[in-house]
């Protein structure tokens, strides 16, 4: 039986009079059934904060002394009950992803018919991860920070299986990123790129993650998958760093050719990019390219003069004279 000394006995805002009065409800009993009257009527709209209806919202209803009942509310989220006895009614009205509203609507006799009363709910305040999850994604990123990589990404998978964690879009993203940095380390870039996939998947135009994934394709040798995504977005790439990058990472596999194409497209993006020429000119170096190698390494010394690069292709010029 609910107790009505939490309430205030007062009557909700009212509606306007003339609402319609039937209203397709079914009551279910879960009482005792003497809270019945001859014609006492109450109805009225469950809403949001919003002010829009709430559907399928349940009330629970008590007659302190004599049982009660609970019925729903309809898809405008209207309800009506009739045929109730006299007295102060405590209300309990529930819904999904709501706060619980407790309210007493006084009904003076079993012949009245009480004008609708609006009910509006305000919104559940979500709890947020549980004392467990957070103190696990603290564990993750000590263990992360300490180099422990495997440790640290079975703490994060555990917390992406949390449905208060897993099911906010904010904390996913971060969370399939954090795991996808694990993989790298422990080299595992196939499943890696699973995860950076799931991000994607949520944010199709995010040309970082795109890129990312290109590079940690070619890192762990999926060649055609890295540079296809990086053909996707090319036109978009105006960093000369990311080309630079694919450079780099196809020079250290001992592909010199497929490196050169990609320092060239660094340059394109900025004709002035010091490392692109420098790069080059060590990939020309290599393919016994001279003269190209020359140009490049003489184009270092110019933009930056006096740094170790240009003391390393003074170096490499005159080893070639």
């Amino acid at each position: 039986m609910m107790s009505s000394a939490h309430r205030s006995v007062s009557l909700p805002a009212v509606l306007c009079a003339g609402l319609a009065l039937g209203v397709a409800t079914s009551a279910v009993p879960a009482f005792a059934q003497d809270w019945r009257g001859i014609q006492g009527r109450m109805e009225g709209t469950v809403v949001g904060p919003d002010g829009k209806p709430v559907v399928g919202a349940t009330l629970k209803m008590e007659l302190p002394g004599r049982g009660g009942t609970q019925i729903k509310t309809d898809k405008k989220g209207k309800w009506a009950i009739g045929g109730i006895g006299a007295g102060n009614w405590n209300i309990d009205v529930e819904a999904a992803g709501f706060v619980t509203k407790k309210i007493t609507v006084p009904l003076p006799s079993e012949f009245t018919r009480l004008p609708p009363v609006e009910i509006k709910l305000e919104k559940a305040v979500d709890p947020g991860p549980s004392e467990e999850i957070v103190a696990a994604l603290k564990d993750a990123d000590a263990a992360f920070e300490a180099g422990k990589f495997p440790e640290a990404r079975v703490l994060y998978e555990k917390a992406l299986a949390d449905p208060k964690v897993g099911g906010q879009a904010s904390a996913r993203t971060a969370l399939h990123m954090r795991i996808a940095r694990a993989l790298s380390q422990e080299q595992k870039y196939e499943e890696e790129l699973v995860h950076l996939q799931a991000i994607l998947d949520a944010e199709p135009t995010n040309v970082s993650i795109k890129t990312l994934m290109a590079q940690e394709a070619i890192k762990g040798g999926m060649l055609d998958k890295g540079t296809a995504l990086l053909a996707e977005i090319e036109a978009q790439v105006k960093d000369p760093d990311v080309f630079f990058n694919v450079g780099v990472l196809l020079l250290n596999q001992g592909k010199s050719e497929d490196a050169v194409a990609w320092f060239t497209k660094a340059l394109a993006a900025d004709p002035k990019y010091v490392d692109g020429y420098f790069q080059r000119g060590l990939a020309y170096l290599g393919m016994q390219k001279t003269a190209e190698s020359k140009a490049d390494l003489q184009k270092v010394i110019e933009l930056a003069p006096g740094t170790a690069q240009a003391d390393t292709a003074k170096k490499a010029l005159d080893s070639l004279k």
